[in-house]
Protein backbone atom coordinates (compact mmCIF):
# COMPACT_ATOMS: atom_id res chain seq x y z
CA UNK A 1 0.00 0.00 0.00
CA UNK A 2 1.33 3.40 -0.94
CA UNK A 3 1.76 5.94 1.87
CA UNK A 4 1.39 9.54 0.74
CA UNK A 5 2.66 12.32 3.01
CA UNK A 6 2.18 16.06 3.36
CA UNK A 7 5.14 17.12 5.46
CA UNK A 8 6.53 20.56 6.21
CA UNK A 9 9.06 19.72 8.95
CA UNK A 10 9.86 16.18 7.82
CA UNK A 11 8.01 14.43 10.66
CA UNK A 12 5.19 13.11 8.48
CA UNK A 13 7.61 12.01 5.80
CA UNK A 14 9.67 10.14 8.39
CA UNK A 15 6.60 8.38 9.78
CA UNK A 16 5.51 7.40 6.27
CA UNK A 17 8.94 5.96 5.47
CA UNK A 18 9.08 4.11 8.81
CA UNK A 19 5.97 2.12 7.85
CA UNK A 20 8.06 0.16 5.36
CA UNK A 21 5.73 0.78 2.41
CA UNK A 22 6.35 2.74 -0.80
CA UNK A 23 5.98 6.49 -0.18
CA UNK A 24 5.48 9.68 -2.13
CA UNK A 25 4.63 13.34 -1.56
CA UNK A 26 1.13 14.79 -2.00
CA UNK A 27 2.68 16.90 -4.75
CA UNK A 28 3.06 13.86 -7.04
CA UNK A 29 0.40 12.28 -9.24
CA UNK A 30 -1.49 9.40 -7.64
CA UNK A 31 -2.65 6.35 -9.57
CA UNK A 32 -3.25 3.74 -6.85
CA UNK A 33 -4.92 3.40 -3.44
CA UNK A 34 -3.08 4.94 -0.50
CA UNK A 35 -3.20 6.12 3.05
CA UNK A 36 -2.39 9.76 3.76
CA UNK A 37 -0.09 11.08 6.48
CA UNK A 38 -0.82 14.77 6.92
CA UNK A 39 -0.47 17.67 9.35
CA UNK A 40 -2.05 20.87 10.63
CA UNK A 41 -1.55 24.26 9.07
CA UNK A 42 -1.72 27.32 11.25
CA UNK A 43 -3.88 26.74 14.28
CA UNK A 44 -5.50 23.39 13.46
CA UNK A 45 -6.38 24.08 9.84
CA UNK A 46 -6.08 21.73 6.86
CA UNK A 47 -3.03 22.62 4.72
CA UNK A 48 -3.92 23.75 1.18
CA UNK A 49 -1.70 21.00 -0.21
CA UNK A 50 -3.72 18.38 1.67
CA UNK A 51 -7.03 19.95 0.58
CA UNK A 52 -5.96 19.90 -3.06
CA UNK A 53 -4.77 16.29 -2.80
CA UNK A 54 -7.97 15.09 -1.12
CA UNK A 55 -10.22 16.88 -3.60
CA UNK A 56 -8.37 15.31 -6.50
CA UNK A 57 -7.85 11.78 -5.14
CA UNK A 58 -10.45 11.14 -2.40
CA UNK A 59 -11.68 7.85 -3.94
CA UNK A 60 -8.14 6.43 -3.67
CA UNK A 61 -7.52 7.46 -0.04
CA UNK A 62 -8.32 4.56 2.30
CA UNK A 63 -7.58 6.46 5.52
CA UNK A 64 -5.40 9.15 7.05
CA UNK A 65 -2.97 9.69 9.90
CA UNK A 66 -2.60 13.16 11.39
CA UNK A 67 0.64 14.29 12.97
CA UNK A 68 1.20 17.28 15.18
CA UNK A 69 3.19 18.70 18.06
CA UNK A 70 1.22 18.54 21.29
CA UNK A 71 4.00 20.13 23.34
CA UNK A 72 4.30 23.29 21.25
CA UNK A 73 0.64 23.47 20.22
CA UNK A 74 -1.43 21.65 22.85
CA UNK A 75 -4.71 23.44 22.06
CA UNK A 76 -4.58 22.72 18.33
CA UNK A 77 -2.79 19.34 18.37
CA UNK A 78 -4.08 17.45 15.32
CA UNK A 79 -6.90 19.99 15.09
CA UNK A 80 -7.43 19.35 11.39
CA UNK A 81 -8.47 15.73 12.10
CA UNK A 82 -12.15 16.49 12.68
CA UNK A 83 -12.22 18.97 9.80
CA UNK A 84 -10.95 16.33 7.35
CA UNK A 85 -13.44 13.76 8.62
CA UNK A 86 -16.36 16.20 8.44
CA UNK A 87 -15.51 17.96 5.17
CA UNK A 88 -14.25 14.99 3.17
CA UNK A 89 -15.57 11.90 4.94
CA UNK A 90 -12.17 10.20 5.10
CA UNK A 91 -11.49 7.42 7.58
CA UNK A 92 -9.25 8.58 10.44
CA UNK A 93 -6.66 5.96 11.43
CA UNK A 94 -4.91 7.79 14.29
CA UNK A 95 -3.18 10.94 15.52
CA UNK A 96 0.55 10.89 16.23
CA UNK A 97 2.98 13.17 18.01
CA UNK A 98 5.57 14.49 15.52
CA UNK A 99 7.02 11.46 13.66
CA UNK A 100 5.31 8.92 15.90
CA UNK A 101 6.78 6.12 17.97
CA UNK A 102 6.96 2.35 17.65
CA UNK A 103 3.47 1.93 19.10
CA UNK A 104 2.07 4.27 16.41
CA UNK A 105 3.92 2.46 13.61
CA UNK A 106 2.73 -0.92 14.85
CA UNK A 107 -0.86 0.31 15.11
CA UNK A 108 -0.88 1.68 11.55
CA UNK A 109 0.83 -1.41 10.13
CA UNK A 110 -1.78 -3.61 11.82
CA UNK A 111 -4.56 -1.35 10.54
CA UNK A 112 -3.19 -1.71 7.03
CA UNK A 113 -3.09 -5.50 7.30
CA UNK A 114 -6.64 -5.68 8.67
CA UNK A 115 -8.32 -3.12 6.40
CA UNK A 116 -6.62 -2.98 3.06
CA UNK A 117 -7.61 -5.55 0.49
CA UNK A 118 -6.01 -3.87 -2.56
Amino acid sequence: MLVVYDSLTGCGKQFAKDLGQPTQSVLKRLDQPCILVTRNSGLGQIPWTTKRFIKKYAPLIRGFVMNGDQKRYPKTFCGATDKIREQYGLHHICNIYRSGDEKDRTFVKEWLMANILD
